[in-house]
């Protein structure tokens, strides 16, 4: 056997790994220069896989050191992957986060909640709970609700709600009620 000459145990490594890692990892693996793997691999057809993502050993030791104590989004942009990509790797390593991770950053959550909320352009309403556009009644700027009419409403919404609330307590007990 020449010196150069490849083995049955460096090809099956070969096409086993040159797929889904680099070709630097793979030359290293099998004691090769960069351009004897690229070229074997050549004539043997083989080719990078052109979807998913080839995590380097680098990649790998950020996600197993920093999954269990950082929230995803800022690791996976830090990796350079998507995040369900990351979620994806790290379910397939068998990585979770660390005991009390949630409780140990509730500030963080509801401070980022909160700024999402502030950024989101689809809220349902312009106006908060409880907030109306005419305090003084639903109607036009300028138009004033009379104190009969506004009794009147108010009388109708108890009932209603008085009704609804009869007719739920009676569906909590299996009884249908059409009103």
């Amino acid at each position: 056997m020449r010196p150069n000459e490849w083995t049955q145990k460096e090809l099956d490594i070969l096409r086993r790994e040159f797929p889904s890692r680099t070709t630097e990892e793979v030359a290293a693996m099998l004691g090769r220069s960069y351009q004897a793997t690229a070229v074997k691999a050549s004539k043997l057809g083989l080719r990078k896989r052109h979807y998913g993502t080839v995590w380097t050993k680098e990649m790998l030791m950020l996600l197993n050191n920093f999954f269990p104590i950082m929230f995803n989004r800022p690791l996976a942009r830090w990796i350079g992957v998507s995040m369900r990509t990351l979620i994806r790797k790290a379910r397939e390593l068998g990585l979770e986060k660390e005991p009390g991770f949630l409780e140990k950053r509730r500030r963080d959550i509801c401070e980022l909640a909160g700024d999402a909320i502030r950024r989101s352009p689809n809220k349902s309403t312009r106006f908060r709970k409880g907030e109306r556009a005419n305090p003084d009644g639903e109607f036009k700027p300028g138009n004033v609700e009379s104190p009969e009419t506004k009794a009147k409403r108010i009388e109708s919404l108890k009932r209603s709600w008085v009704r609804r609330k009869r007719r739920d307590e009676l569906k909590h007990y299996g009884i249908g009620i059409n009103r």
